[in-house]
């Protein structure tokens, strides 16, 4: 019996060291995250969350509106849904404010993260949006994912004309394909196109997933965020 148990503490160790040794390789070498979670600090009120929080399309209001864009064929699908949000979408710093009677009840930091309800409630009180890539990034994927459709969240950088920026987009996976849907334009989708050289991803992510890509700290930012006076340059880098 003692020979058994040993054996069985033996094998344990190792299944364990096997699990951690495929964890640290699935953060550096894009295999998914199905079970960990990856904490993201100070993005909203200024508590740690799973950054998968951002994605939520379970949520009544995200379905409800996404609803109206189901079409039966999933390229349509995602214009509808790309196309509503693009309509009076504004790419701006983070200023965000909410609002009860009168009173400031949350106040957005230098870089704060919306959750895709307060995106959502923007648009309908607004009738238009003012807000950052990775509040327009989080929604569209969210109502995407509430339609079946497999998206992500990326969160890397975008190199323009010799100089990096931080950056947040949505990617979306058709026939084995990958497609990028950039945010910030405000302009109608006209066709899907590949993700371009110049945008690398450090973290994707969904409701259920997390893909580290390059391995670098999230909670870390190298790069500045990519102005909006520099939205030209990107809007120009993508025509080619």
């Amino acid at each position: 019996m003692k020979r058994v148990l040993i054996l069985l503490g033996i094998l344990s160790i190792c299944v364990s060291a096997g699990l951690f040794y495929l964890g640290v390789k699935a953060r550096t070498t894009g295999i998914p995250i199905f079970s960990s979670y990856y904490i993201i600090n100070n993005k909203m009120f200024g508590e740690p969350m799973d950054v998968r929080s951002w994605v939520t399309p379970n949520e009544p209001s995200i379905k409800e509106v996404a609803k109206g864009f189901q079409t039966g064929e999933k390229i349509a699908t995602i214009t509808k849904a790309y196309n509503w949000l693009e309509e009076n979408y504004h790419y701006d710093i983070d200023d965000w404010i909410i609002l009860n009677n009168g009173r400031i009840i949350i106040k957005g930091g230098t870089d704060s993260w919306a959750l895709p309800i307060f995106t959502l409630a923007q648009k309908h009180q607004n009738g238009s949006i003012y807000v950052d890539c990775e509040d327009g990034t989080f929604i569209l994927v969210s109502l995407l994912r509430s339609l079946g459709i497999e998206a992500y969240a990326n969160v890397g950088t975008v190199s323009l004309n010799g100089s990096i920026y931080g950056h947040a987009w949505v990617t979306v996976n058709l026939d084995n394909k990958e497609y990028l849907l950039e945010t910030t334009l405000g302009a109608e989708l006209t066709e899907l196109r590949p993700v371009p050289s110049f945008y690398k991803t450090d973290v994707k992510f969904n409701e259920k997933d997390v893909i580290a890509i390059t391995g670098v700290d999230i909670n870390k930012e190298i790069y500045p965020p990519l102005p909006p006076a520099k939205l030209d340059e990107l809007k120009d880098a993508l025509k080619n």
